[in-house]
């Protein structure tokens, strides 16, 4: 194969999810990289594959990148993949593929599983843009921070799409359940595999026995815009507290800390109006 770098998904959970087009990039290519080989390996010896593996996961992404570059000067292929799903999707990946397109080196997805579009295939949204946040932050306060925030800039109807642990999907839930009780909540636990369960429910309703075992994807369906009574609105510019807000606002929009802190600042001014 030519000189490419193939980002390539894997299954969630059902292993018949792996597309044949996927099969064969696996195997045709020189090098994969994965994020956790020992777990890849269990996949690629389901299915033949003895392609060789390169660890790549977030603690050596960038220490990897100089072997990286060292096996594309040779001409060589190479495929990334994540523990599961789609790599480079709050997966590691992202690093190798912006150096492989900075760099005129050809970047080919190979689309498959996605808990993301899995639980949005299923949530029966009907419309409306959809926000991808990733990995929810761990501290109580800036979890608040941000579904307030988020809260007040979204315009219904709007989702916010993210992922959560099995250890605080419940402390989370309660959460939701305290700040905007009547946002509609979609969870997908399990996905593709044996014991799936998708539930939807009002945040004040929430399922108190629900299974804090595997990962879960959530869908947060706002019911109405948030901004005078919370407390991101209620800042006082002059202090530190803003600045710790825009730089979570800005962590999860992907957008710079100062353009965040703007969009903060504008909410304040506008509320003082009403």
């Amino acid at each position: 194969m030519k000189k490419t770098l193939y980002v390539v998904a894997t299954p969630i959970g059902n292993l018949d999810d792996l597309s044949q087009r996927a099969l064969d990039t696996l195997k045709k290519v020189n090098f994969i990289l994965a994020e956790d080989t020992r777990h890849s390996q269990k996949l690629l010896n389901n299915f033949g594959i003895n392609t060789p593996c390169l660890s790549l996961h977030k603690f050596n992404e960038k220490e990897r990148l100089e072997k990286v570059k060292e096996l594309l000067d040779q001409d060589l292929s190479l495929a990334i993949i994540s523990d599961a799903g789609t790599p480079a999707i709050s997966d590691p990946g992202a690093i190798v593929v912006d150096y492989s397109l900075n760099n005129h080196i050809q970047v080919t997805p190979i689309p498959g599983p996605s808990a993301l579009t899995t639980l949005l295939s299923g949530s029966g949204i009907q419309g409306g843009p959809v926000t991808f946040i990733g990995f929810l932050p761990y501290k109580k306060t800036e979890k608040q921070n941000l579904f307030l925030t988020m809260g007040s800039f979204m315009e219904p109807p709007h989702t916010l799409a993210f992922f959560e642990s099995p250890q605080r999907i419940l402390g989370t839930l309660e959460m939701l359940c305290e700040l905007m009780p009547e946002a509609t909540v979609v969870i997908g636990r399990e996905l593709t595999k044996i014991h799936e369960e998708i539930i939807k429910f009002k945040a004040k309703d929430y399922p108190k026995d629900i299974k804090e075992k595997g990962e879960f994807t959530v869908m947060l369906m706002f019911d109405k815009k948030y901004n005078n009574n919370n407390k991101v609105s209620d800042f006082d510019p002059n202090t530190g507290e803003p600045r710790k807000v825009a730089s979570i606002l800005a962590n999860y929009l992907k957008i710079k800390q100062k353009d965040a802190y703007k969009l903060l600042i504008k909410l304040k001014e506008e509320n003082n109006k009403e």
